[in-house]
């Protein structure tokens, strides 16, 4: 990844934004979620060769890949939580920002429930109860 793109980018976006905010303030929103999107995609392209390396160490290390994509999940979803979030504080919304991060909270829980699972049954195994 080009950090200097990516930043270069997010300023020209910015002020964008800034210089559209003060003639349409109405088109601001939209177009910041349009920006927040192109980046975000920016950085999904350049994370996959991360995420590719992960999904073969955690092969390599013996872990089930449904944990795997447990952890992909919930990844993804904090992410999107924060976006979503984010632009909700960016409309001057910050209640609905505050439901939003909650919303992703249980969203995580539920998600990450069959991991928890599978620890206590790996610790009930470990006492032998």
């Amino acid at each position: 990844m080009n950090l200097l793109s990516f930043a270069g980018m997010g300023i020209v976006m910015c002020l964008l934004i800034v210089t559209l905010g003060q003639c349409k303030p109405e088109l601001a929103l939209t177009l910041c979620l349009v920006c927040g999107v192109v980046l975000s995609l920016y950085l999904l392209s350049a994370a996959l060769p991360i995420l590719e390396e992960m999904r073969a160490l955690s092969e390599l290390g013996g872990i089930e890949s449904r944990f795997f994509d447990i952890v992909l999940k919930s990844v993804g979803i904090c992410l999107a939580v924060q976006a979503a979030a984010d632009v909700c504080r960016d409309a001057g919304q910050t209640a609905l920002a505050g439901k939003m991060e909650l919303g992703g909270r249980v969203a995580l829980l539920l998600t990450a429930f069959p991991l928890f699972r599978e620890m206590l049954s790996l610790a009930t195994q470990m006492i032998g109860a």
